[in-house]
């Protein structure tokens, strides 16, 4: 192989690397994540978080009402512009309140990786792992 075929080679493959760890906007658009992991707060039990990037807008749901609003997700943090909307169940207190902690956390612009299909928010401190469903 010559030397400037295997230099392209070479930076195409580096490309695709790159795009497996990057936390652009086009990378999430029309995914949905389950959490693995929360960092911060304890999961009211039998209750799973789940969020979908799409169309500008972030939705999430950790066990009652969905959570939505429009966000962007590029230069490595989720920017949520405004107070999330929410649709309106009535559920028992403490996933009413875990509610509250989420949308207050995709709020804060926690910091934004990808790697393949593990999406991190957040810190040690205060966080999300997530997967991607299938």
């Amino acid at each position: 192989m010559s030397p400037v075929v295997r230099a392209a080679v070479a930076g195409a493959a580096a490309a695709l690397v790159l795009a497996g760890c990057s936390s652009g906007s086009d990378v999430l658009e029309g995914r949905t994540f389950a959490a693995t992991e929360v960092r911060g707060h304890d999961l009211v039990e039998g209750s799973a978080i789940t969020l979908t990037f799409e169309d500008g807008q972030v939705s999430a749901n950790a066990g009652c009402n969905t959570l939505f609003g429009a966000a962007s997700w590029d230069g490595g943090t989720l920017d949520v512009e405004e107070a999330l909307a929410s649709t309106l169940m009535a559920c028992d207190d403490a996933l009413m309140a875990q509610d509250e902690w989420l949308g207050d956390f995709l709020t804060s612009d926690p910091a934004l990786s990808l790697a393949g299909t593990t999406l991190t928010l957040g810190d040690d401190s205060a966080g999300l792992t997530l997967t991607e469903e299938e």
